[in-house]
């Protein structure tokens, strides 16, 4: 058979295969229980979170172990305006991701001259600092109490005050997200950010501005956690320091790993795989961290590309490599 008519046949039940995922998403909510569909909408928003981190780490090579701050910048900043300010939730919804993408770029700058080790404390050390604010500075945040009362979503007159009408925003949010960096991936920008990740000497030897293209990752990214941010603070009515601890980051950076580095429906795969298991473990709640390790370690040992990620980040050596060591020294740590 020509190899021609193979790859368009390919084609064909891939684009088949899409189409009834999205019908089964649009139907899921439709006959499914409210326990399901607050499921459903948790994979929404860290699918929207694990994208941007993913931007970030597996197409640009920048270890960002901070995610879950600039996801708090995000949440706080749309549920303070909303509260004190009483903006529209598309004002909130936009600034947030806008302020997040500012304080991605305050970040990265002083980060431009640091290998990806030292970036990875960095965040580290930003992620403390945010808690540390949450927590102290209570004239704005309200420190340990959170911020309550945050009103839902509201677009053109119309409430997103149900689990399935906030499910139905959420989905649109995410395919929007989907569509706008698997275009942009795709594009001149996207193969210089791979060409940063892979090789950033090559890449500057073949003029890629090497510094700007690492910003401009680490701004998209944030600004995408930001919007995330902003759909859980609404969604939920309430944010508070506890939500955006440094085990929250790690649970990001796991779910890239689960997906598959380099892959953008990997991070989908992977939002959803970690917020799924443990609803099936629920039994077992106690085992519940353990259980995610010894996953992640077995997927680490057998698949280290991730369940959608490609054989070349597989193979040994490299910031793939660098995350999955981390990761695994990570989990064999004992308990305190």
């Amino acid at each position: 058979m020509d190899v021609k008519v193979i790859k368009d046949t390919a084609v064909k039940h891939k684009r088949l295969l899409i189409v009834l995922l999205f019908v089964a998403v649009i139907i899921f909510p439709l006959v499914s229980s409210g326990m399901a569909i607050r499921v459903g909408s948790n994979i929404m928003i860290y699918s929207i979170l694990t994208m941007g981190a993913m931007l970030i780490c597996g197409y640009t090579g920048m270890l960002n172990q901070g995610m879950a701050a600039f996801y708090g910048v995000g949440a706080y900043a749309s549920a303070l305006l909303s509260v004190n300010f009483d903006l529209p939730f598309i004002v909130c919804f936009l600034a947030a991701g806008l302020i997040t993408a500012g304080v991605g770029l305050l970040i990265a700058i002083p980060c431009l001259r640091v290998e990806t080790d030292f970036l990875s404390l960095i965040t580290i050390a930003f992620a403390n600092i945010f808690t540390a604010i949450l927590n102290n500075w209570t004239s704005l945040t309200r420190g340990p109490a959170g911020v309550p009362g945050i009103p839902p979503a509201e677009l053109f007159g119309f409430k997103f005050n149900t689990p399935v009408r906030n499910f139905y925003l959420m989905f649109g949010v995410v395919v929007i997200v989907y569509v706008i960096l698997h275009n942009l991936i795709k594009s001149r920008i996207g193969r210089a950010l791979q060409a940063v990740r892979d090789n950033d000497i090559g890449a500057s030897s073949v003029g890629i501005n090497v510094n700007n293209n690492k910003v401009l990752a680490f701004a998209i990214g944030t600004f995408c956690a930001g919007i995330a941010g902003s759909l859980m603070a609404h969604f939920i009515g309430f944010v508070g320091p506890t939500n955006f601890t440094f085990d929250e980051s790690l649970l990001v950076l796991q779910m890239c790993i689960i997906g598959g580095l380099g892959s953008m429906p990997g991070a989908i795969v992977g939002a959803a795989f970690f917020v799924i298991m443990p609803e099936i473990i629920r039994p077992l709640a106690v085992y519940r961290v353990g259980v995610g390790g010894v996953i992640m370690i077995l997927c680490m040992l057998f698949r280290p590309q991730g369940i959608m990620g490609s054989r070349a980040f597989a193979g040994k050596g490299g910031f793939q490599e660098k995350i999955r060591s981390f990761l695994r020294r990570r989990h064999q740590q004992p308990v305190a």
